[in-house]
């Protein structure tokens, strides 16, 4: 990782990301990020210190299971918030981010700002809109790792009355898949 305190460059990711958009304080500091593909951003157990706002580059969030498999829970590209979990709840991060490509980022600290941004309304509106798509991610990201038989099944158990399904078409589109698959599978 690189860290980049030219005003100017600073300036321009600043352009890209909107950040006046993101803030309603123009007295937020912040420096730039570069991470190579490969590199992590965040690892588990360490202290997370700073949020970062992907300004360009495709980033990866995951979690290592203890039997070793890899849980993915969201991907993202520029703009995207990191540290939004940590924002309020300061615990070392339980999850990997790791850059796919290239990646720039903007970096706000968080032990200097944190009591700020609690009262930045733009900034949690943003920061909800974050969390928002995130969990949209790992929704679809989690749903599609199981086979059509089991979310069938899941369905039927927890969403329709009596184990029965009613209307096929709004129930397949639930399912993410056709009424035919869905009645045959």
């Amino acid at each position: 990782m690189k860290r980049i305190y030219d005003k100017d460059i600073l300036f321009d990711w600043g352009q890209k990301a909107d950040l006046q958009s993101v803030f309603s304080s123009t007295a937020i500091d912040y420096f730039g990020c570069l991470y190579e593909k490969g590199e992590f951003l965040s690892q588990p157990c360490e202290e997370a210190e700073y949020l970062q706002i992907v300004v360009s580059g495709t980033i990866s969030i995951y979690h290592i299971r203890e039997d070793g498999t890899r849980y993915s829970l969201a991907q993202g590209q520029g703009p995207f918030l990191l540290g939004d979990m940590e924002f309020y709840q300061p615990s070392p991060s339980l999850f990997f981010v790791e850059a796919l490509t290239d990646t720039m980022t903007l970096a706000i600290s968080l032990k200097k700002y944190r009591e700020i941004l609690k009262n930045d309304t733009r900034f949690l509106n943003y920061l909800v809109r974050n969390l928002s798509r995130k969990l949209i991610s790992i929704a679809c990201l989690e749903s599609d790792n199981v086979s059509l038989k089991h979310r069938v099944l899941n369905h039927l158990k927890y969403h329709c009355e009596n184990g029965i399904l009613i209307g096929m078409e709004k129930h397949a589109f639930l399912l993410r898949c056709s009424s035919r698959r869905c009645y045959v599978f």
